[in-house]
This record gives C-alpha cells, sequence and structure tokens, in this order.
C-alpha cells in the first residue's frame, strides 16, 4: 500500500477512536469494555494472581489501565488495547523488589549474528514473545489492589498477592529474563560469557543455532531448519 494511502488510512481510524482518560469513561463503550474484560481474562488465565488477606506490615500497590489503540501494517485499527499497568513507582526496595538490573543484547552481537547469516547462507528467524514480561514469575511479596470494575463480589476486602509480572513492576523485566535464561538452559543451550543474551547449541551432527534475546524480540539464526523449529516449537 503507498504511504499516502497508510497515512489517510491511519487518520481515519484514529478519528473513529477516542482513547480513554478513566475507566468511568471506557466503561460506557461496548468497544474498550470488551478491551478490558480481554485483558482481565488473559490475567486469570495465565494465573497472574490470587486473592488473599493482606499481610499487617504489607503495602498494597495501585494500578492504572494504558488505553490504546493497535495499529497494523496498513494503518487501520488492528485491536483495542486496555493494558493493566502496576504502579511500580510506589514500590520500596528491600520490600517490594531487590534485583533490577536486566542484561540487554549488545548492537555488535546482533550485526554479527546478521553478517554471519548472509555470509554462510544460514536461515534467519525473528521471534516477538508476546506478553513477555507476564511469564516472569515473582520472588518478593507484591499485592496489587483488586482492578476497578472486577472486583469479586463478597470478597472486596481481598487483595491481589502477584505470583507472576506486571507490566509496570520494577523486577518485572528481570523475572521475565531469569524465566526465558532457564527456559535456554534447560533446552541445552549455552549462555555466551561475553554476552549473557547470546546462546548457542551445537547437535551431534555438527549442526548449529545460535540465538540473541533482545527482551522480548529474538533473533535465531542456524543451519539447520529442524533445530530452528524444535526451539521454537519448546518456546511455544
Amino acid at each position: 500500500m503507498p504511504a499516502r494511502y497508510r497515512e489517510n488510512a491511519f487518520i481515519t481510524s484514529m478519528m473513529n477512536v477516542v482513547e480513554p482518560s478513566s475507566y468511568k469513561e471506557a466503561n460506557e463503550s461496548n468497544e474498550w469494555k470488551i478491551a478490558m474484560e480481554q485483558e482481565y481474562g488473559s490475567i486469570i488465565k495465565n494465573k497472574t494472581w490470587e486473592l488473599v488477606e493482606l499481610l499487617r506490615g504489607k503495602q498494597v500497590i495501585g494500578f492504572k489501565r494504558l488505553y490504546k489503540p493497535k495499529i497494523n501494517a496498513i494503518g487501520t485499527i488492528e485491536k483495542l488495547k486496555a493494558g493493566l499497568v502496576a504502579k511500580g513507582y510506589t514500590q520500596k526496595e528491600g520490600i517490594d523488589y531487590e534485583n533490577t538490573f536486566t542484561p540487554v543484547a549488545k548492537l555488535n552481537i546482533i550485526i554479527m549474528l546478521i553478517a554471519l547469516s548472509t555470509k554462510k547462507r544460514w536461515m534467519m528467524h525473528q521471534l516477538d514473545v508476546k506478553f513477555a514480561v507476564l511469564n516472569g514469575e515473582l520472588k518478593e511479596e507484591v499485592y496489587l489492589e483488586q482492578p476497578e470494575g472486577f472486583v469479586q463480589k463478597g470478597k472486596e476486602h481481598l487483595v491481589c498477592r502477584l505470583k507472576k509480572a506486571l507490566y509496570g513492576l520494577k523486577q518485572a523485566p528481570r523475572s521475565w529474563y531469569e524465566k526465558i535464561d532457564s527456559f535456554f538452559l534447560q533446552a541445552s543451550y549455552n549462555r555466551s560469557k561475553n554476552d549473557p543474551n547470546l546462546y548457542s547449541m551445537k547437535d551431534e551432527q555438527g549442526c548449529v543455532v545460535l540465538i540473541s534475546l533482545y527482551v522480548d524480540d529474538l533473533i535465531i539464526i542456524g543451519d539447520a531448519i529442524y533445530l530452528i523449529d524444535e526451539i521454537k516449537y519448546k518456546m511455544s
């Protein structure tokens, strides 16, 4: 599609969507109401939290919603997203979180993988892990208030004890990295000593696969499609 048509389609899409500024405003729209229900449903399905009594001395973290339309490649609205985000800025170090450092892939390593794949004519695949952060498992005790509009009847006094990470938490990126790092190591991949985001594996036939992790994006290159398909299948 020519650029001017994509731009016109984008403008038309945005004219038909108003981003709510509050839950009350979003709840007046059937489209945004469905988006909120889908977001809540995915969180419950992922077993992100459990309802418990708040322990004495523990603080409850608030939340906010981010209402954004997702635009596809041709400039039209693909879906409406009503993300539930924890107010991580209220967390206290040593109480709600410990380590937050997360290694990031080095740009020269990514360039090297692309160059290597081109020179050796290896296959190269790119993956984007959906809701990557939500897969991270928390070690700390973190409590969140029940989302507005989804407070369970008869359990209004309970709070959400997070079992998995949520967007906005200071330790969320770290939790995700630890999860995916553990997965690769269990799948017999070796972590590079020079770049903790670079993983490699060579099978008995001498076939090689290299993976570079950049937050929730992965670049996979190798000389055997069956090895690439195998790791993609395991990840799914």
